[in-house]
């Protein structure tokens, strides 16, 4: 990481490609490994999103790259709104 540039846009394709990567493996090693998958899909999701968080940590406190991070951070708060609205969990 300490070769990526300090930019908000790296941040936000990296930040948007980690948990899809992550929640495909995830989901590839469940059906793989597991006969009965014991988690729900949403599940996974959050799981997934989760995974940016390290990364995020990684990238303001390591490497003070804070325009990366603030891309990571904005593209969690995208997918997270996205995932309130999949799911209905906020009604207006």
């Amino acid at each position: 990481m300490n070769k990526l540039k300090d930019h908000m846009l790296i941040g936000v394709i990296v930040g948007a490609i980690i948990p899809v990567v992550f929640y495909s493996v995830l989901l590839t090693f469940l059906e793989y490994m597991l006969v009965d998958n014991l988690l729900r899909e949403s599940t996974l999701q959050v799981i997934a999103l989760f995974a940016n968080f390290p990364l995020l940590r990684m990238a303001l406190t390591k490497y003070q790259k804070d325009r990366l991070g603030r891309g990571i951070l904005l593209s969690t708060f995208v997918m997270a709104i996205l995932y309130i609205v999949q799911h209905n969990l906020l009604e207006f």
